[in-house]
């Protein structure tokens, strides 16, 4: 999984659950990284710092679980990498590769060069691949990618199509080399919203 699994759904336990009972990896992502800093401010005896109402809920809803939840969320990679494919969250560096990104960059990245927000040229524009598949997520703004290379060989896949906004929900079938869509079943009429 390419992370942030628990931010603006409706069951984030939930999810935590179905995760922990199939045993899937998952990657460290943004939201995942805000909620371990909040989880260890409470564990802690600080005050957790939450600033939405969205992160209030996934919060109060992870809190019972607050101690393995947060045991779980500190062994998450920052990448899973295989033979056959490299995950990461947003991205890695394309100047300097994959051993030399930075946390922030694993967690963050969007444009290249960095300039923040959601508009300008990704970093994928200027990744140079190599023999394994890319895969990442983060970007729902810049929807699903697909790169390959002349041969036709697939190298790079954006997995984000902003199900929390109302889309749908995009996965990749490794073993089968297949998307997979699912439309966004809007619950309690939540849906997230473009920054």
């Amino acid at each position: 999984l390419t992370g942030d699994a628990f931010a603006r759904g409706p069951d984030p336990l939930g999810v935590w659950r179905i995760i922990a009972k199939t045993g899937a990896q998952m990657v460290l992502g943004n939201h995942d990284d805000r909620l371990l800093r909040q989880f260890r401010d409470l564990r802690d005896g600080r005050e957790p710092k939450i600033k939405k109402a969205d992160h209030q809920f996934t919060f109060d809803q992870l809190r019972p679980v607050a101690d393995r939840f947060l045991l779980w969320l500190e062994q998450l990679p920052l990448y899973i990498a295989a033979e056959a494919f490299l995950l990461v969250h947003a991205g890695i560096n394309p100047a300097t590769g994959l051993a030399r990104t930075t946390r922030d960059e694993f967690l963050v990245i969007r444009t290249w060069p960095p300039i923040g927000g959601t508009v300008g040229p990704r970093w994928h524009d200027a990744y140079r691949p190599d023999d394994r598949l890319l895969i990442f997520g983060h970007d729902a703004p810049g929807g699903l990618v697909l790169k390959k290379h002349p041969s036709g060989h697939l190298y790079l896949i954006g997995l984000d199509t902003g199900c929390v906004y109302g889309n749908q929900l995009t996965a990749y079938v490794l073993e089968e080399d297949n998307l997979v869509q699912i439309p966004c079943r809007r619950r309690n009429g939540y849906y997230g919203k473009f920054r």
